[in-house]
């Protein structure tokens, strides 16, 4: 009797754990071929196809102009990805941010070149040149005006005459340079210092009187206290003797 029994359960075992599939049906289809309706395949020409490879109307590679601007932006649009990459992280395509950021580089392109077409407005080169054109017999000091426009005789007369025996010097004192500028001894420019000077005029004697009156001018001139006649006596003395030194020209 239980042996009966364990045959049973056995049995339903096998059958609960190999259940048949009662939806598998056996395949019989079988595939057939059209041979009837005349269709046949399509073979290609070669030799066309050699004629169309040939043919630039057919030749659709994209040709990349690999110039050095070309490599430029290619290197700078590298450069500021990989800035916004580390400074935003991955931005999703297609956001506001997105889009900002792409622009970005050329509105800063644009601020460029509005700061220079600015800043060319601003300091007008052209005029500027224009103007050193235009402006080429204009003295830059009042010092240059005197020495190659007025007569500085006239000017020490009428300072003499005002008992302004300072100005007097001063005016004795662009005499001098007047008369070494004719004669060729120095190259008279206003800017220039008392020791290029000294190193220009190569006559002893006249090198020697014209530190002599520099000398006397420098403490007349810039010197705080007032000139007497008797001062500039002696300074007027200084002065006739280099004056005599200095060899007359015709201009």
């Amino acid at each position: 009797m239980y042996r009966i029994i364990y045959i049973l359960l056995f049995v339903t075992t096998l059958v609960v754990a190999n259940p048949q599939d009662s939806t598998q049906v056996e395949s019989t289809a079988v595939i057939q071929y059209d041979v009837d309706s005349g269709v046949s395949p399509i073979f290609f020409d070669d030799s066309k196809i050699e004629d169309y490879k040939i043919d630039k109307e057919f030749d659709y590679k994209e040709v990349k102009n690999d110039n050095w601007w070309t490599r430029f932006k290619d290197w700078i649009s590298r450069v500021w990805g990989e800035f916004i990459n580390w400074l935003f992280g991955d931005v999703e395509g297609g956001t506001f941010l997105a889009i900002l950021l792409q622009l970005l580089p050329y509105l800063f392109l644009a601020g460029c070149i509005a700061f220079i077409v600015w800043l060319v407005i601003r300091l007008n080169p052209g005029s500027k040149i224009l103007a050193s054109q235009e402006t080429a017999g204009v003295f830059f000091s009042e010092e240059e005006k005197i020495i190659k426009s007025k007569d500085i005789e006239k000017l020490i007369q009428k300072a003499l005459q005002n008992n302004d025996y300072r100005l007097a010097v001063r005016y004795y004192y662009l005499l001098i340079l007047k008369r070494l500028t004719e004669s060729e001894l120095i190259d008279y420019e206003f800017d220039k210092t008392n020791s290029e000077y000294f190193n220009e005029i190569s006559e002893t004697s006249i090198n020697s009187g014209f530190r002599k009156i520099t000398t006397i001018y420098d403490s007349i001139w810039y010197g705080n206290f007032v000139v007497t006649q008797n001062d500039y006596q002696k300074a007027e003395q200084q002065f006739k003797d280099l004056e005599q030194k200095i060899p007359v020209t015709n201009v």
